[in-house]
């Protein structure tokens, strides 16, 4: 078969991602950054720090960002022979050069902890917490203050320990800037923190709430709580916690001269802090800020209740939210927040060990590659957004789709169509009519169980049709059908590993058409943006090369009159 790596998936823009990380506070910080390397071509990497958490508070290791990162460039052109030549992954050399460290003291008294010399009286400490707050803003701070800076494309911080970098440069950035510039560069900041690793964490979302930010929130030091916690849980019979353990991992992951020398043995559990960055990797599935459609990383809503909307409390914040009726591997039906993680494990694990097969070899013909997946001619990362009205037929047709693996179009190729009924709260009110797919070329239609994501009904066909629900008013509550969700999950299975991307369709209803006395429109834009859970549209919105051309219709049953930018 002749290799056309033009064939194989390409991006419109890569997300911009700055690390902190406490690596060497466990080892799931080194594994995370394994991980995170093999997927580096769909990033644009913009700084990996070292910081301090409460489990490493006197010391950062950004040495071992280092050999990592080392270990990496000598694979690094046989990763680039599995890729799409405009998405070619990073030199080690240009990650090494992005590697820092966070806040730090001066101090005369040497120590175990004090980790560089600055004279022969005076050596550096690394700071904890707040009080990074009242020393000179770091190194790790100033490249990350840069980075925002430098682009009005959104900056992702993906935390993996402490955030008093963050806070170092928020509060400098605060001090030094006009009000309404400072707000206009906090707009830019996407974080993605896993739990709260120091006392910075809820200080940066007091003095400033209106930071788009993800965390998973419970008592100080209750990990064990976090929806994070999906990624390696063994907790529970419905969960198969093979591949998130020591034996598969050193058969599939611990392999080769990166897998072996740089992937840790797991301790307390494997890769917590990877699904920071897991939402962003551009796989179909998730999309951007909309961290409530859910996806490999999670999903996550905001707290507030409906008193509270009107005046943006915890404007930008998201916290835990659930899945309901997650089918497990025992066939029992599991409803709570690990499950929005968990349930993607198989397409997770299964995607990064053909990834690490990819260092193994410069040989094509040797591993699998994500296919490309098209469904009515949209062929992106991005949803494709039907506008529908109730009662009607929409044809759903990914004949279109290919792999670069196959001669044929669908020689190696699975199709799944599955109803996402948690997002928008479809399901999740009770109040969702059923969504009716049916197969159009001969394959069975809603087949019951045997999905890896335990969806409960799906449908295996590589064309559907939907018929759209009637918009309904449920009884109790007067809340309205919402826009629904539909995913297309296509496997590749030419290769060791099946490797699964995605096309999520959104049906979204023209509620002109709907009776008025279902009508509830929002007075303005910012105020139906406020209530969907995206960002406070008061501030200045970030345009996208390719923007997404879709405004989110809620349960509550509106579209905004305007769409303020």
């Amino acid at each position: 078969m002749t290799v056309n790596l033009d064939k194989l998936p390409k991006f419109a823009q890569k997300p911009r991602i700055f690390i902190l990380t406490d690596v060497l506070g466990e080892p799931g910080d080194s594994q995370s950054l394994v991980r995170y390397l093999l997927y580096s071509n769909e990033f644009n990497t913009r700084g990996i720090c070292a910081t301090t958490s409460t489990k490493l508070r006197s010391s950062t290791h950004p040495e071992e960002l280092r050999r990592i990162i080392t270990a990496y460039g000598e694979v690094v052109d046989n990763l680039n022979k599995h890729v799409h030549p405009s998405c070619q992954y990073p030199s080690a050399a240009s990650l090494l050069s992005l590697v820092t460290s966070g806040p730090r003291v001066r101090t005369s008294r040497k120590s175990t902890f004090f980790i560089s010399k600055i004279s022969n009286s005076h050596f550096y400490a690394q700071i904890y917490g707040k009080k990074a707050l009242k020393e000179p803003h770091s190194e790790g701070a100033q490249r990350l203050l840069a980075a925002l800076q430098e682009s009005e494309e959104p900056l992702y911080i993906s935390v993996w320990g402490g955030v008093n970098t963050l806070a170092q440069a928020l509060k400098h950035l605060a001090e030094t800037s006009s009000p309404n510039l400072a707000a206009r560069e906090r707009a830019k900041l996407r974080v993605y923190s896993i739990s709260d690793q120091d006392d910075t964490g809820a200080w940066i979302r007091a003095k400033y709430p209106d930071v788009f930010y993800i965390v998973s929130v419970q008592g100080w030091n209750q990990y064990s709580q976090g929806s994070w916690l999906g990624m390696n849980t063994s907790a529970g019979e419905g969960v198969d916690s093979t591949k998130v353990l020591n034996p598969w991992l050193n058969e599939h992951i611990r392999v080769g001269k990166f897998g072996s020398k740089t992937y840790p043995e797991v301790e307390f559990g494997m890769e917590g802090h990877t699904p920071s960055f897991l939402w962003l990797i551009q796989n179909g599935l998730s999309y951007r800020d909309f961290i409530d459609w859910g996806g490999w990383g999670g999903r996550y809503v905001r707290p507030q209740g409906e008193a509270d909307w009107e005046d943006g409390i915890d404007g930008n914040h998201f916290h835990d939210a659930q899945d309901f009726g997650v089918i497990g591997v025992d066939g029992k039906i599991y409803t709570g927040h690990n499950e929005t993680v968990w349930r993607w494990r198989d397409a997770v694990q299964d995607d990064f060990a053909a990834r690490m097969l990819w260092t193994l070899t410069d040989n094509f013909e040797e591993a699998g590659h994500p296919p490309v997946v098209d469904v009515n001619g949209s062929n992106g990362t991005d949803p494709l957004i039907l506008e529908v009205k109730p009662g009607e037929t929409q044809i759903l047709d990914a004949s279109g789709t290919y792999s670069a693996d196959s001669s044929t179009a669908d020689e190696h190729l699975g199709y799944t169509w599955i109803l996402y009924g948690d997002v928008n709260g479809f399901h999740s009110f009770g109040m969702g009519p059923e969504v009716q797919l049916e197969a159009l070329d001969g394959v069975v239609s809603d087949t019951k169980g045997g999905d890896t994501a335990g969806f409960p009904t799906h449908t295996r066909a590589q064309k559907v049709k939907v018929m759209v629900p009637q918009l309904e008013k449920h009884p109790q509550t007067g809340l309205v059908t919402p826009d629904f969700h539909i995913l297309l999950e296509v496997t590749n299975r030419a290769g060791i590993y099946p490797i699964r991307r995605y096309k999520r369709i959104i049906f979204s209803y023209i509620r002109e058409d709907k009776p008025a006395s279902l009508k509830k429109i929002p007075e303005s834009a910012s105020d139906a943006y406020q209530m969907y859970g995206i960002i406070d549209v008061a501030r200045p919105r970030v345009d996208y090369s390719q923007p997404l051309n879709y405004t989110p219709c809620n349960w509550w049953g509106g579209r905004p009159k305007e769409t303020k930018k």
